[in-house]
């Protein structure tokens, strides 16, 4: 099949990386996995030894082929990942997400109590926001939501020769873990999305007005949190960010 431009699709062809990322997926007996993006199937073909595989393909014309190719033992379902429904059940989920949606689906992923694991092929400037540390140039809202619901390490890094057709990019393959805070919630990510709304001012600037704390209010909490009012976001934890936004609900 002649890859998609509107689907992003650039087909992995680097033997040795599809090796590594089966590898790392490991599941659990009972368990299934969720393949996002199944494209020509080179990882398919080896995930199906490993469990059920569930894969979700957006291209009309993949899905019929992947059928075609794997029989019965695939369930392909011709839908959005962005929109599809995941199983009710424990599963692992696996894929080389295109990377004009790649976040809001690993979003919807890392969120999903029912997921053990995820093994995403990304862009790799967006997994080095996944791993990265306060006061890293990555360090960003994406890091912290990640954060609220799981750890993530870098598995590999891939050059675009290890493509069809070759990316403009590099691409990185990073290994999720279920690791869910008992305070997130949605408080808490838009407190921590209005203090990215910009990146140069300081985290009392970007906070104030934020539910309708003044900026005295938010001055207080930062400095309760054990921080400098001066400070800006991208030097401000995730435990830390949970601190204001304690304290501002007092």
């Amino acid at each position: 099949m002649r890859p998609k431009k509107r689907f992003g699709q650039h087909f992995l062809r680097n033997r040795g990386a599809v090796a590594r990322i089966v590898a790392a997926v490991e599941p659990r007996p009972g368990e299934v996995i969720v393949e996002i993006g199944p494209g020509e199937g080179v990882l398919t073909e080896k995930l199906l030894e490993l469990a059920p595989v569930v894969a979700i393909e957006i291209d009309r014309d993949l899905a019929p082929a992947l059928q075609q190719r794997f029989g019965e033992r695939l369930e392909i379902r011709n839908e959005d990942a962005l929109e599809a429904a995941f199983p009710d059940r424990p599963y692992r989920a696996v894929g080389n997400l295109p990377y004009n949606v790649g976040t809001p689906i690993l979003r919807r992923v890392v969120a999903d109590p029912n997921c053990t694991r995820a093994v995403f092929m990304l862009q790799k400037e967006v997994a080095d926001r996944l791993v990265a540390k306060p006061g890293d140039e990555a360090y960003g809202y994406l890091t912290l939501y990640v954060q609220l619901f799981a750890s993530a390490r870098t598995l590999m890094t891939l050059e675009p020769k290890s493509f069809y057709p070759p990316p403009k990019v590099r691409s990185a393959v990073v290994v999720l873990d279920p690791s869910r805070k008992p305070f997130a919630s949605a408080e808490l990510i838009d407190l921590i999305s209005t203090a990215f709304r910009m990146r140069r001012k300081t985290l009392v600037n970007n906070l104030a007005g934020w539910r309708n704390a003044t900026r005295d209010d938010i001055t207080r909490a930062v400095e309760a949190a054990g921080l400098d009012a001066r400070v800006r976001a991208e030097e401000v934890s995730l435990e830390q960010f949970e601190k204001i936004r304690g304290e501002l609900k007092t």
